[in-house]
């Protein structure tokens, strides 16, 4: 029931008339919002019929008399009055109240404001000047002709299109005093069907001096006292805009080529009807035809990138909302095939309503995913080793200046050196080497955590960063990667066996035992141990 009354509610409160439900007691029960924006007060303001009378009546007398009226209208049954009234703004507005006894007691008004209508018959009543002046001023030509199509007064204007005066053309059949470019088919039916009184509007083409200008013309006959028939002629010169337009078409035709040739995916949203147009181009980016494709919002949600939509939206309503100039994104679609492709997604409200809400927006969808695969491919070559797809020295130094103000401690750093790589290169060749490399790197890899920074740092050269780890634990993964060398040289067919030197040093703000205190320092001892270990094994 509570859900009934508030889609009455609600209801009432679209209606363009006011609507104000009273008790008997003048206590007002309903306001709906149309009231309000009639008349500028709030619903603190207006709260019973006294606070109504006070406000839209601040003259004393002006109140008693509406009083009087209203009282007289509710005792006799008079449904219908007009009250001139004072708004918030403080000037004045003409309402219709229609009043009506409810069941209960209470009292319905129903309000219309019809200041424009009394405004209206105000201006009638000067129509003499008024038509005077709009005649002679008007920014239409005006001619007004006989009910024999001849020409009794024509305006400034109309002088000025014809480039003609007026007194040379006084009393003379219209058609030959102004050349059509083409004559219509059936001059005389038009002519016949304008005396019977029917509009006649239509876009004709006049030939003023060896120009052609096109025009609007608007005709219509009205029953005079005088001339028995008037017939009113308004041309409105429109030449500039046809002009305008057919410039406008050709860049239209220039702009869709480009679009067409660039690939630019164009898209078309009307928030109010909540529909959007998509071209063609905008389809065929993602594989589909645009007949496969609804047009409103959910095509492009149903596509986006679930990890990408929350970030799209925000920017999208952030600019709808005008806290940015344009809305700017980019993110994932999913293509027909089912695959993903990145989109440059830029958009613009072109028309907003008198309230600022956005009622149009238009934007451009850019296929960027070559350039978005080629800068992830960059990124990665520029941090890791192209042999070994380990991380490379620039990377692993970036994250140790990263790690020195992080909260992993303890961090233990392995350094590791290969042994006799440049015999093996020697006696066996660079590829065999690589293999060799490449042993090393695996090795590593699969003796550490994912989270673990493993780099190639050098040719034979390879280092470990173990946030979070221990000097116990960091001892543990260098017995783990030698056994792992150890075993793979058991099943590896290799010319000689695979061998490195490790060394390794733990660094830990809290506990100095078996540490150092900066990171950097700790790499410089792991790297002394692992030669310490290679001078060993050479003696």
């Amino acid at each position: 029931m509570e859900r009934d009354d508030q889609l009455m509610k609600n209801l009432i409160n679209k209606l363009s008339i006011g609507v104000v439900i009273a008790d008997q007691q003048g206590q007002f029960l309903f306001t709906n919002q149309t009231i309000k924006e009639m008349t500028g007060y709030t619903e603190a303001e207006i709260r019973t019929m006294e606070d109504w009378y006070k406000k839209a009546y601040p003259d004393p007398e002006s109140r008693k008399k509406a009083k009087k009226f209203f009282q007289y209208d509710i005792e006799n049954d008079i449904q219908d009055r007009t009250y001139k009234i004072t708004t918030a703004a403080g000037d004045y507005k003409y309402f219709n109240f229609c009043y009506s006894q409810l069941d209960d007691g209470k009292i319905l008004f129903e309000i219309i404001d019809i200041s424009h209508r009394i405004q209206q018959k105000q201006e009638l009543k000067n129509q003499n000047i008024i038509f005077e002046n709009f005649f002679t001023n008007s920014l239409e030509g005006i001619i007004l002709l006989n009910s024999e199509f001849r020409i009794l007064d024509a305006n400034n204007k109309f002088e000025e299109i014809f480039e003609i005066s007026k007194s040379d053309i006084k009393d003379e059949f219209a058609l030959d005093a102004v050349s059509l470019y083409e004559e219509p088919e059936n001059i005389e039916r038009e002519i016949n069907a304008i005396l019977e009184k029917e509009d006649w509007e239509n876009e004709v083409r006049f030939k003023v001096n060896n120009k052609i200008k096109y025009c609007n013309v608007h005709i219509f006959s009205v029953d005079n006292k005088e001339h028995d028939r008037l017939i009113y002629v308004a041309v409105d010169d429109i030449t500039e805009s046809k002009e305008r337009e057919k410039e406008l078409k050709e860049v239209k035709e220039r702009l869709e080529l480009a679009v067409s040739g660039a690939n630019i995916g164009i898209w078309d949203w009307n928030v109010e009807e909540e529909n959007i147009h998509f071209n063609e181009n905008w389809a065929k980016m993602l594989g589909y035809k645009l007949s496969e494709l609804e047009n409103n919002l959910n095509t492009w949600l149903n596509l986006i990138h679930p990890d990408d939509k929350k970030h799209a939206l925000k920017d999208v309503e952030d600019h709808l909302e005008g806290k940015t100039e344009k809305y700017y994104n980019e993110h994932r679609l999913k293509i027909k095939s089912g695959d993903w492709k990145w989109i440059r997604d830029i958009g613009k409200v072109t028309e907003r309503d008198e309230e600022g809400n956005p009622v149009r927006i238009v934007g451009v969808h850019i296929d960027i995913d070559q350039e978005k695969r080629a800068a992830v491919e960059i990124e990665y070559l520029s941090n890791h080793d192209e042999l070994t797809s380990l991380y490379n020295r620039r990377y692993f130094n970036e994250e140790l200046k990263r790690l020195s103000n992080s909260r992993k401690y303890p961090i233990s750093i392995i350094v590791g050196d290969m042994n006799r790589l440049k015999d093996i290169n020697d006696n066996y060749g660079h590829s065999m080497g690589d293999r060799y490399i490449k042993r090393v790197a695996a090795a590593i890899k699969s003796s550490v955590r994912a989270e673990d920074v493993v780099a190639r740092i050098g040719g034979d050269e390879f280092a470990v960063i173990l946030p979070e780890t221990g000097y116990s634990k960091a001892d543990d993964i260098v017995d783990r990667i030698l056994k792992r060398i150890e075993e793979d040289n058991k099943f590896e067919e290799l010319p000689v066996p695979l061998t490195i030197a490790l060394g390794f040093e733990t660094t830990n703000c809290n506990n100095h035992d078996s540490s150092v205190e900066n990171i950097r320092k700790c790499y410089n001892k792991a790297d002394e141990k692992m030669y310490e270990q290679k001078f060993a094994g050479r003696c």
